[in-house]
């Protein structure tokens, strides 16, 4: 779910611009500013706020446009209260409504299967995605779409596949970060820590200077000693650990604090072990 984090954000605003923006001249300013600030909610992660709102626009935004944004913006909301059969439902209508052309749609119906344990069916719809996309050439986004097949592909175990559509996204957008941090995740996974490492470094590199890389770096260093040294005790990884891991250890750790991580677990570690 690490990979899905840093992807969903920029999909949604590829996807929501390319798809939803274009068609808002159909609709009233009232539907447009209620559809914005359902969205807002959303992101904000206020998923019945935002029912609360699509809900009572159903009715008075009743144009095809409306209605797909309205269907969308619903499975968008049921994915992330983890009720998935209800997102491919608003999935489905959307899909219905567009004759089987609409970007949130998929994408929504995807997130629901992946959710549900369904990598084939949530597959088939990133692979979807993409064949509507390559028409418009929009590269960006489907490079965006191939790095979520391969994290769907690395989740079901077949991982030559993973690494197949992973290349592909990363030659189709070689400047995004969020690539070479999933390829980080998948080597932490695997032990392969100096592998890990090169590839978030590559990312710093790239200007990935904020909370989230900083909390992925610490997190994989932090596993790196528990497993190397068989326990989560921070007093014992503080007598068993190398001077050379406690300064890796500590010095990601501290960053992603002093750049506004706040765990009590992270805290109380950083405490028995960095100080």
């Amino acid at each position: 779910m690490r990979m899905l984090r840093f992807l969903l954000p920029a999909l949604l605003l590829i996807i929501g611009e390319n798809s939803s923006a274009q068609q808002l001249f159909t609709m009233s300013n009232k539907c447009v500013e209620k559809t914005k600030l359902a969205r807002r909610m959303n992101d904000q992660k206020k998923y019945d706020s935002a029912l609360n709102i699509y809900n009572s626009i159903t009715k008075s935004c009743n144009s095809n446009d409306a209605k797909e944004i309205i269907f969308t913006g619903k499975a968008r909301s049921y994915n992330g209260k983890k009720k998935y059969d209800e997102a491919i439902r608003y999935a489905n209508e959307s899909l219905k409504l567009t004759k089987n052309t609409s970007l949130n749609g998929y994408f929504e119906r995807a997130m629901a299967y992946s959710g549900k344990k369904n990598s084939t069916a949530s597959r088939a719809d990133f692979t979807r995605i993409i064949e509507l996309t390559e028409k418009n050439k929009n590269t960006k986004e489907r490079a965006t779409i191939y790095a979520m097949i391969a994290d769907q592909y690395y989740k079901a175990g077949k991982k030559d596949s993973a690494r197949v559509n992973l290349d592909k996204a990363k030659n189709l957008d070689p400047s995004n970060s969020n690539f070479l941090i999933q390829q980080g995740d998948w080597s932490a996974k695997e032990n392969n820590y100096n592998a890990a490492f090169e590839n978030y470094d590559k990312a710093v590199a790239l200007g990935r200077n904020d909370v989230e890389i900083y909390k992925t770096r610490a997190d994989a260093r932090v596993t790196m000693v528990q497993r190397k040294y068989h326990t989560t005790n921070a007093q014992e990884l503080r007598a068993k650990m190398t001077t050379n891991e406690r300064e890796q250890v500590c010095t990601e750790l501290n960053k992603a604090i002093e750049l506004g991580y706040k765990n009590m677990q992270a805290d109380m570690f950083a405490a028995l072990v960095c100080k």
